[in-house]
């Protein structure tokens, strides 16, 4: 393993370039710098103002916790933990951990990501699963394929497109999201925000019993819309209406809820004893009975798991469709060439048998004159140009197989 340790300023930047393995990075108190790695290389050039890192393998970093930290690309997993100052990270393959950071600029994670107790989030495409558990500041992501649990945010969350199921509690500020699947909420509509959320499938939000907010909600059919509110009664067979709970007052928050199916607006926490039912895995517990949302521990895993199942039959399936596609490709050319040779046997023969008499025959637009032109004289030997006309032609489908064979029986004088 090689080791180096430098001493840096307060205003000493990091830029780790690329690790062609794992990469864990952790915040100290000391005015140094320590890089680990197994690798057999390790550079480091150093300035007064900036340190560069590369490394061929697995790299370990150890920097002050101010540090502005920039990382490039990362080949495998990465762990980031106890740094206040700003992080930048490039490309991550694997999956992404951090914990108890400062402001976050991601760019595309190909796993999945794990935050914890961090400053603002603005993040790019993260391929897999997504739990922020602390956020302070704005969390905003374009896509997370997978499924997303959110809470605990003293800021706005803005995520474009999460690919499965969404979890959100406890936002403090606006919140504007759009899961291709179920949605489950628990939030608490400040005065002045806007909330615009929607859900592929079911969507379930609770509020607090005294909340005061105007709802728009769509839903996926006329009776899909159910509101549990004391004194709050839906229109018949609406599929699109507007409710008001609480008192009207000047700065209302407004919610503009769609889905795609079921939609439901509680205040009753015995509502969420068929949470499971929106697919997110909850359980009874915390305030308010709310289920607090955890990913299984073998999470990950099961979605690998079904990934890598259909990914199988998906194979198997374009495996027997070449099969079929071999087989029905060699028949054809089995019959083919039988033509061809059935085609240039008789083509032979046409040359001698040709002379002895006049022979016309029309297929299609094609007019094919076989009479010699100097009957006192020995015809012409049929010209190999001729035969491989009438092969050209049924090669390039002008003419069926039967058209030539009728063909070169007029040439053979029959």
């Amino acid at each position: 393993m090689q080791q180096r340790t430098v001493s840096v300023n307060p205003n000493t930047k990091v830029l780790v370039q690329a690790v062609h393995g794992d990469l864990r990075v952790a915040g100290w108190e000391r005015n140094e710098l320590m890089v680990k790695t197994d690798g057999s290389q390790l550079d480091m050039p150093s300035g007064a103002d900036l340190i560069t890192i590369s490394s061929d393998e697995d790299l370990i970093l150890y920097v002050p916790r101010t540090t502005d930290l920039t990382i490039e690309k990362v080949s495998g997993d990465a762990s980031l933990q106890a740094l206040s100052g700003p992080v930048t990270l490039g490309p991550v393959a694997g999956d992404l951990t951090i914990k108890d950071l400062g402001p976050v600029t991601l760019g595309t994670v190909s796993g999945d990501a794990s935050l914890r107790n961090i400053g603002a989030l603005n993040a790019e495409n993260i391929s897999g699963d997504f739990a922020l558990r602390g956020g302070h500041g704005v969390c905003a992501v374009d896509v997370i394929g997978g499924d997303a649990s959110i809470r605990d945010i003293d800021g706005m969350v803005a995520i474009e497109q999460v690919g499965s199921d969404l979890y959100v509690r406890n936002v403090r500020g606006a919140v504007n999201v759009n899961a291709g699947a179920d949605v489950a909420l628990y939030l608490e509509p400040l005065p002045g925000q806007t909330y615009d959320i929607t859900a592929g499938d079911d969507l379930i939000l609770r509020l607090a019993p005294e909340a005061n907010v105007k709802l728009h909600l769509t839903g996926g059919s006329p009776d899909s819309i159910h509101v549990d509110f004391p004194g709050v009664e839906v229109p018949e067979d609406c599929r699109g209406c507007e409710v008001v709970i609480g008192s009207t007052a000047e700065n209302m928050p407004e919610m503009l809820l769609t889905a795609g199916d079921d939609l439901l607006v509680t205040s009753q926490a015995d509502s969420w004893d068929s949470a499971a039912d929106f697919g997110v895995g909850m359980r009874d517990g915390g305030e308010w009975n709310i289920p607090p949302f955890e990913l299984p521990d073998d999470f990950s895993e099961r979605i690998n798991r079904r990934v890598q199942a259909a990914m199988e039959r998906a194979q198997s399936h374009l495996e027997a469709a070449n099969r079929r596609a071999e087989s029905a490709g060699h028949r054809a050319s089995i019959k083919i060439d039988a033509a061809m040779r059935r085609a240039e046997a008789k083509a032979r023969a046409a040359e001698v048998r040709a002379r002895r008499g006049q022979a016309k025959v029309n297929i299609g637009r094609w007019n094919w004159d076989v009479t010699p032109h100097t009957p006192s004289e020995p015809a012409a030997p049929v010209s190999d140009d001729e035969r491989l006309t009438v092969l050209k032609m049924l090669q390039e489908k002008k003419i069926t197989i039967e058209e030539a064979e009728k063909l070169l029986a007029a040439l053979e004088g029959k």
